[in-house]
């Protein structure tokens, strides 16, 4: 298997049919497993039969309270069998030859990090037949401003979309930090913690992003047991945290005579 996709997932249904319009017409899957992992208190009979019609894997994680994301991928992560491995977001939607070519790169560049760019659609569901015309209209990701632009290139913080990783360096760093509950930061901290490790080796790796690789992504509104201000500001704490902490260690480490 050349390419495991998870989706973490809890009532999203539009923006799940939309993803699985787009996946029944992909033409590159033969060699690509989906996992979709609700969390929910229990199993929705309905979304596993939607998925099962579509020859995607389903799991399920209870879970009734906060969203826990970083959970739900290490579930996944576990279950995954390709050599490579993303978080694939119920809002993501591949356009052209984009998850073909993100494939292809990663596999060409293993010492990259290989991520895409994303445009913010207007609406959240999109006609599969036309997304051209949703593109053309979308505006740009949060991540291109340039305050989030600063802190990329003078502060060292990283961040891309869907990276794709290689299955045994992610499980040799243990996945996702489940400290992280809701949304913000799991995604940086996990590339950071990803580039760090080894980087002063032969392996040196580095991070890729490609403006070959777009994404669009769907509107949605916020969540309260998702991405709730309480929630965000209490990750972004707990990531500047621990980003300290290993910067601590490293400044701390005696070079090898």
């Amino acid at each position: 298997m050349r390419l495991s996709l998870i989706t973490p997932y809890r009532d999203r249904l539009s923006h799940l049919t939309t993803q699985l319009a787009w996946w029944q017409q992909f033409s590159f899957k033969q060699s690509i497993e989906w996992i979709v992992i609700e969390l929910t208190a229990t199993p929705s009979d309905a979304v596993k039969k939607l998925l099962f019609q579509q020859s995607v894997q389903y799991l399920h994680l209870p879970c009734e309270g906060a969203f826990h994301k970083t959970k739900a991928m290490n579930l996944g992560l576990r279950a995954a069998s390709g050599k490579l491995v993303a978080a694939f977001d119920v809002d993501l939607i591949p356009l052209g030859k984009t998850l073909r070519q993100h494939c292809e790169l990663a596999e060409a560049a293993p010492n990259f990090l290989v991520t895409g760019y994303r445009l913010m659609a207007q609406t959240e569901t999109v006609d599969i037949e036309s997304l051209d015309k949703a593109a053309d209209a979308a505006a740009l990701g949060p991540e291109e401003n340039p305050s989030a632009l600063r802190k990329y290139l003078l502060k060292g913080e990283r961040f891309g979309v869907m990276p794709l990783f290689w299955r045994d360096r992610l499980q040799a760093i243990h996945g996702w930090d489940e400290a992280f509950i809701g949304w913000g930061a799991e995604d940086q901290d996990l590339i950071e913690r990803y580039l760090a490790d080894r980087e002063n080796g032969a392996d040196r790796r580095s991070l890729c992003r490609c403006p070959d690789l777009t994404y669009l992504h769907l509107k949605h509104e916020p969540a309260a047991d998702w991405n709730s201000e309480a929630l965000t500001q209490k990750n972004r704490a707990y990531y500047y945290a621990t980003k300290q902490q290993r910067s601590h260690r490293k400044c701390n480490v005696l070079p090898n005579p």
